[in-house]
C-alpha cells in the first residue's frame, strides 16, 4: 500500500512540476546553417506547419570555432594563467592567445563536459562564451564575478550562485550591440541560455524584498498592508519609495530618484519611517541592497530559459539589463535557404528573464528589478520592453520588486495559456513619455505601455499585488487574445501546469474569452496612476466580468495619457477599500482621482468601505448599469444626479455614504444612524422606517431629509435635532421591487436638492399582489400538434405556440431523445413526469448563427399585477474540464436588466429556476417583454418555460382544439433539433477539452497496484 501511495503522490508531483508534452527536440537532429554558421532548431509548434522554428547557436560544432574543453574540475580565480595550469584539451593555442591571463578571442569556446565542475571564485577575467554540460559554480565564500558573453547551459548542465552571508556574488552579461554581433550568432541571441539546464542563483538574504509601509504613528485605517513589515535594523541601510508631494490641483507629484536612509528603529521597537508624511505617497518600501547578488548587462543583454530547463531564482538584484525594448518588433527574416536577409533592430522575446516555452515549473521569488543601479543616470545596456516575459511556461513569480521607470513594464504573460502564481510582488512605477498613443498594437506586439502586470492569460493566478505611483498602461493590463487560431496558425493549444492534459480551443473566441469570467484579481493594492484596463473592444464577444475581490483602492486613478478604456465587460468589486489616503490624518481631497473614466457594460460593487467624498466615478464615465450593495459608498459630486448621472440603470441595496460637493466642507462618512428596516422583503406596499438623521458634520442641523420612490420625493422631513426619526412609506403598488431613498440635504444650498450630506439607500421588494397561478408557457418548437392543457408543475401550461399572445424571436429546438427525468441543479429536485421533462427539455435560445436575440413577447391583462420564473435546462455546456466556465448572461424585463446584472447558467443537463421577477402592467402598456441572454449573442443559453403569477381572479384560458392547427404567428428562425450528448462539439463551453483523462490515470494506476497485490 506505501508504494501505491509513493507513486500516486509521484504523480500529483509531476503533475504540478511539469507540463504535458508540449514540442519535442531530439539533440541528434540535423543542424540548421544560418549564414553559414551551425544551429539547433526547436520546432515549439509541430503542428504548425507555417512555423519555421526557433534557433539557438550550436557553437561546439561550428567548425569555425575553436573549442577548449575542460580536463577535470578546477578553480579559476583573477590570476589563473590559462596557458600554464593546462587546464584544456588540446592545449590553448598560445600564437592566437599570448597572455595566459586572457583568452579573449571570439572564436575560443570553452566547455564544461558532463561530470566536471569549474568554480569561479574572486574577479576572474572576463570571457567569451562558455557551455555548461557539467556544473559552473560561483564560490560561496567569496566575493565573486561571473562576466561571459555567452553561456550556453545543455541539458545535463548546471549553473550556480548561492553566496554564503558575508559574500557578493555579480554575473556580468556581456552582450553585444546589435549591429556588431559575432558572425557565430548572426539571430543576437540571449548572452545567458538555457537549453534545458539547471540554474540555481539563490541570494543568503531571504527576508522580503518589499512591505506595505507601516503607518500606526499616524493613526491610519488602513495600517500595514498585503505583507508583514521588515525590521529597520540600521539607520545606514538605504530604502527605495516613491516620493510625493499634492500639488495645486491636489493631485500626486511623484518622484522615484533616490534612497531615502532614514530607516530607524524607534525606542519602542515599532517599526516606522521617523518624520516623514505620506504627502499622498510612501505606501510601499523596497530594500535592494539587503540582497547579495547581483545581476547587470551590458549592451543588448538577457537570460532565457527553454525546453526543459529548472529554474530557481531568488533573494536577487537585477539592474541595468535589457535587449526586447518598447519599440515596435522588428524580427530577424531569414529566406528560404535561412540566410539572413534583413537583421531585426528589435528582437521580440529578449527579456531580462525570459522564459520560452519551458516544460518545467521555475521560481522566480524575493528579487528586485530596478532600471540601473541610481548611482547614474547612465546605462550599460539597453533599456527593456519588461523585465520578465513568459510564453508558454508555467510556475512561481512571488514577492518581488519592480522599480520601473523609462516606460518599462514589469511581469508580461505573452502567449496566452500561462499558468503562474503572480503573488505579492511590489511595483512602483513613474513614465516620461507622456505622448498619446492611437491605437494598440496588434498581437503579437502588445507589450509596450508601462504596466505592472500584463497578461494574456487566464489560466494564471494573481493575489496580493501592490501597485503605487504612475503606470501609463495601468498597473494591470488584461488582453484577452482574438482571432487565435488564425493568428498563431493552430486551432487548439495544449495547456500546461496545473491543467496539464487539457487544451484550449482556438477556433471560437467566445470560448476562451469566457474562461476570464472565472479569474479573481485577489487583495491587490492600488495607489495612483493604476487602473485595470482591460483591452477588450465593444462589440467583442461574449461581454466579460472582471473580478477585484477585497483590496486597497488609494487614489486610485486611470493613465493619464492613454485614451479612456473602453471594455465589453463588468468590473464586479467584492469587498474593495476605496479612500483617498491610508492616513487619517491627510486632507481627504474630495477633487481628485477618478477611479474610473470611458465607459464599460456595467459595475458592480458590494461590500464596499468608501468613507472619504472620493470620486470613485469621473465626469465622464458611463455604463448601462450599476449597482452598489452591503456597503458604506460615499462619493463626492459636482451634479445633482450624483450616482445616476454614471449609468443608464442604478441599483443600490443598504447603502449608507455621503455625497457632498467641495463648497460645504463634509470631508469623511456622515452616515444616517440605526436605520432599519434592513430586511427588504414586504408582504404590504407600506414601509415603516426608522433612523436618525446625523447632525455631527458642519451645518448638520441645517437639513431637510426627502423620501425618495423611485426617483419621486414622496415627502420631505426638517429634524431640528439628532432625535430618532419614524416615517411610513407608501410604494405604488403591492409587487415588485422598489427603490427607496432616504436624501438629507443642506437647506443653506437650495439650488443643489439632490446632494451634499448623508443618504440611505435600499432597494425593497413588495410581494403580496401577484400570488395565483395565470399562466405557464411551454417554450417548445413542438407545437404543430392539437393545443391542449400540460400538466406542469402541479398547473396547467400551454405552449407559445398555440397562443396568439405569445410571440418569440431567436431559435427553437429540443434535446433529442427526451430524457426520462431532469435534475434541478441546485436542490436536487428530480422531475420525471411526461409534460414537465418535455417542457424542460425543450427551449427557445439565441440564433446564434443569424445573429437573432432571444426575446419572448406575452400579452397580459391591463392594470394587473404579475410575478413570474424562467426556467431553463443546460443542453449544451460541460464546464468542467478546467474551472467552472459557464456562460454569464443578462435578463431584461421590458428594457431594464434584473439584478444581479450577470448570472451563470444552469449546470449540463440541469434545470433551473430563476426568479421572481416582477411586472406591473397599464392601462396601455400591457406586453410583458423578456429579452434572455441578448448581450451574449455568442451562446444558446436555453430557456425553457415561463411561470406566471398575478392577482388576477382567474387563469389563463388554455387552448383546446381537437384538429391540428394552422402555423402560428413566429418571428423566431427557424426551428431545428439538437440531438443532445457528452461531447457537444459545437456548442461545448469550456475552452478546453481533455486529452488526458486525470482520473482515468488514477484509475489505471489503482488497476496496475492491484495485479501487483494480487
Amino acid at each position: 500500500m506505501v508504494n501505491f501511495i509513493l507513486v500516486l503522490i509521484l504523480i500529483l508531483f509531476y503533475r504540478e512540476t511539469y507540463s504535458q508534452e508540449l514540442y519535442t527536440f531530439d539533440w541528434n537532429s540535423p543542424r540548421v546553417n544560418i549564414n553559414g554558421q551551425p544551429h539547433f532548431k526547436v520546432n515549439y509548434f509541430p503542428e504548425n506547419p507555417n512555423y519555421k522554428g526557433d534557433f539557438y547557436p550550436d557553437l561546439e560544432s561550428n567548425t569555425k570555432t575553436v573549442k577548449y574543453t575542460f580536463k577535470s574540475s578546477c578553480t579559476l580565480y583573477s590570476t589563473t594563467d590559462y596557458i600554464s595550469s593546462d587546464l584544456f584539451t588540446p592545449p590553448v593555442n598560445t600564437t592566437e592567445n599570448p597572455t595566459g591571463t586572457s583568452l579573449l578571442l571570439l572564436k575560443n569556446v570553452l566547455v564544461v563536459p558532463e561530470g566536471v565542475t569549474v568554480t569561479f571564485s574572486g574577479r576572474v577575467t572576463w570571457l567569451y562564451t562558455f557551455i555548461i554540460k557539467g556544473r559552473v559554480v560561483l564560490d560561496p565564500n567569496d566575493n565573486t564575478y561571473y562576466s561571459v558573453s555567452k553561456t550556453i547551459l545543455y541539458p545535463t548542465g548546471v549553473f550556480e550562485s548561492k553566496p554564503n552571508s558575508n559574500f557578493n556574488h555579480s554575473i556580468f552579461l556581456v552582450g553585444f550591440e546589435r549591429y556588431d554581433p559575432p558572425t557565430w550568432d548572426p539571430l543576437q541571441t540571449s548572452p545567458f541560455i538555457s537549453l534545458g539546464g539547471t540554474v540555481d542563483i539563490v541570494g543568503f538574504n531571504s527576508e522580503p524584498m518589499w512591505t506595505g509601509r507601516n503607518t500606526s504613528k499616524t493613526s491610519s485605517y488602513g495600517g500595514s498592508f498585503l505583507r508583514p513589515p521588515f525590521s529597520y535594523t540600521s539607520s545606514g541601510l538605504p530604502l527605495f519609495r516613491m516620493n510625493g508631494n499634492y500639488e495645486n490641483n491636489n493631485d500626486v507629484g511623484y518622484t522615484m530618484n533616490q534612497y531615502y536612509t532614514g530607516a530607524l528603529a524607534s525606542a519602542q521597537g515599532s517599526n516606522e519611517i521617523i518624520n516623514d508624511p505620506f504627502n499622498g505617497a510612501g505606501y510601499i518600501i523596497m530594500r535592494p541592497w539587503t540582497k547579495n547578488i547581483f545581476i547587470k548587462g551590458l549592451y543588448n543583454s538577457s537570460m532565457t530559459f527553454t525546453l526543459g530547463s529548472k529554474v530557481n531564482i531568488q533573494n536577487t538584484m537585477f539592474f541595468d539589463i535589457g535587449h526586447t525594448n518598447k519599440e515596435v518588433l522588428d524580427d530577424n527574416v531569414l529566406d528560404s535557404n535561412y540566410n539572413v536577409i534583413k537583421y531585426g533592430k528589435n528582437i521580440p522575446d529578449r527579456y531580462p528573464i525570459t522564459l520560452l516555452h519551458n516544460k518545467v515549473a521555475v521560481t522566480i521569488n524575493n528579487n528586485i528589478f530596478m532600471d540601473y543601479d541610481y548611482n547614474g543616470p547612465v546605462r550599460d545596456s539597453a533599456t527593456p520592453r519588461a523585465y520578465i516575459g513568459a510564453k508558454r511556461s508555467f510556475g512561481t513569480i512571488s514577492g518581488n520588486g519592480f522599480a520601473l521607470r523609462n516606460d518599462i513594464s514589469g511581469i508580461t504573460l505573452l502567449y496566452g495559456t500561462e499558468q503562474f502564481n503572480i503573488s505579492y510582488n511590489g511595483f512602483i512605477s513613474l513614465y516620461t513619455n507622456t505622448g498619446t498613443i492611437s491605437s494598440y498594437r496588434a498581437y503579437p506586439d502588445i507589450d509596450y505601455i508601462n504596466s505592472g502586470i500584463i497578461t494574456t492569460s487566464p489560466y494564471s493566478t494573481y493575489e496580493g499585488n501592490a501597485f503605487e505611483g504612475k503606470f501609463k498602461g495601468g498597473a494591470i493590463q488584461v488582453i484577452p487574445v482574438q482571432s487565435r487560431s488564425s493568428i498563431l496558425g493552430m486551432s487548439s493549444d495544449k495547456l500546461i501546469g496545473v491543467y496539464s492534459g487539457l487544451t484550449q480551443d482556438n477556433t471560437a473566441d467566445y470560448k476562451t474569452n469566457n474562461v476570464w469570467n472565472n479569474v479573481v484579481f485577489l487583495n491587490h493594492f492600488f495607489a495612483g496612476e493604476t487602473e485595470v484596463r482591460v483591452r477588450y473592444p465593444i462589440g467583442t464577444q461574449p461581454p466579460l466580468r472582471i473580478n477585484l475581490k477585497n483590496g486597497w483602492y488609494i487614489g486610485q486613478k486611470p493613465s493619464l495619457t492613454l485614451f479612456t478604456n473602453q471594455a465589453n465587460i463588468e468590473f464586479f468589486y467584492d469587498s474593495p477599500y476605496i479612500a483617498n489616503s491610508l492616513s487619517s490624518n491627510e486632507k481627504l481631497y474630495i477633487s481628485t482621482p477618478n477611479t474610473h473614466t470611458g465607459k464599460y457594460n456595467a459595475v458592480t460593487i458590494v461590500n464596499a468601505l468608501a468613507k472619504g467624498n472620493y470620486a470613485f466615478f469621473s465626469e465622464s464615465f458611463t455604463c448601462g448599469y450599476l449597482s452598489i450593495k452591503d456597503s458604506q459608498f460615499s462619493h463626492f459630486s459636482s451634479s445633482a444626479s450624483f450616482l445616476k448621472k454614471f449609468t443608464s440603470q442604478l441599483y443600490l441595496s443598504n447603502v449608507n455614504g455621503t455625497k457632498s460637493d467641495i463648497v460645504d466642507g463634509v470631508n469623511g462618512l456622515v452616515p444616517l444612524y440605526n436605520f432599519n428596516p434592513i430586511d427588504t422583503s414586504l408582504t404590504t406596499n407600506q414601509l415603516s422606517i426608522s433612523f436618525k438623521p446625523n447632525t455631527d458634520y458642519l451645518q448638520g442641523l441645517s437639513q431637510n431629509v426627502d423620501y425618495i420612490v423611485n426617483d419621486a420625493i414622496q415627502s420631505t422631513d426638517y429634524p431640528s435635532n439628532g432625535n430618532t426619526i419614524s416615517k411610513v412609506v407608501n410604494l405604488p403598488r403591492s409587487n415588485g421591487p422598489y427603490s427607496v431613498l432616504v436624501s438629507s440635504n443642506l437647506l443653506y444650498a437650495p439650488n443643489y436638492p439632490s446632494y451634499v450630506g448623508p443618504y440611505y439607500a435600499q432597494t425593497y421588494t413588495a410581494d403580496s399582489g401577484a400570488q395565483s397561478f395565470y399562466l405557464g408557457i411551454d417554450l417548445t418548437p413542438d407545437f404543430s400538434t392539437s393545443a391542449k392543457s400540460l400538466s406542469i408543475l402541479n398547473n396547467l401550461w400551454t405552449k407559445c405556440g398555440w397562443i396568439s399572445d405569445c410571440k418569440v424571436t431567436g431559435k427553437y429546438s429540443k434535446v433529442t431523445p427526451t430524457p426520462s427525468t431532469v435534475t434541478e441543479s441546485t436542490t436536487g429536485t428530480i422531475r420525471s413526469a411526461t409534460d414537465e421533462v418535455s417542457m424542460l427539455t425543450s427551449f427557445l435560445s439565441n440564433d446564434v448563427t443569424l445573429g437573432i436575440k432571444s426575446s419572448v413577447n406575452l400579452t397580459l391583462p391591463a392594470n394587473a399585477e404579475y410575478k413570474f420564473f424562467i426556467y431553463s435546462y443546460n443542453a449544451f455546456y460541460t464546464g468542467a474540464n478546467i474551472i467552472d466556465s459557464l456562460p454569464l448572461f443578462t435578463i431584461k424585463i421590458n428594457g431594464k436588466y434584473q439584478n444581479p446584472y450577470t448570472r451563470p447558467s444552469s449546470l449540463y443537463q440541469k434545470y433551473q429556476k430563476f426568479g421572481p421577477f416582477y411586472w406591473n402592467s397599464g392601462s396601455t402598456d400591457i406586453t410583458l417583454i423578456i429579452e434572455w441572454g441578448s448581450d451574449n449573442l455568442k451562446y444558446s443559453i436555453p430557456m425553457s418555460g415561463i411561470e406566471v403569477f398575478s392577482n388576477l381572479a382567474s387563469p389563463y384560458s388554455i387552448p383546446i382544439s381537437s384538429s391540428t392547427t394552422s402555423s402560428p404567428v413566429e418571428t423566431s428562425s427557424k426551428s431545428t433539433t439538437t440531438t443532445n450528448n457528452n461531447n457537444d462539439s459545437d456548442e461545448h463551453l469550456s475552452a478546453a477539452s481533455s486529452s488526458i483523462n486525470f482520473k482515468s490515470i488514477f484509475i489505471l494506476i489503482s488497476f496496475i497496484f492491484t495485479q501487483i497485490i494480487f
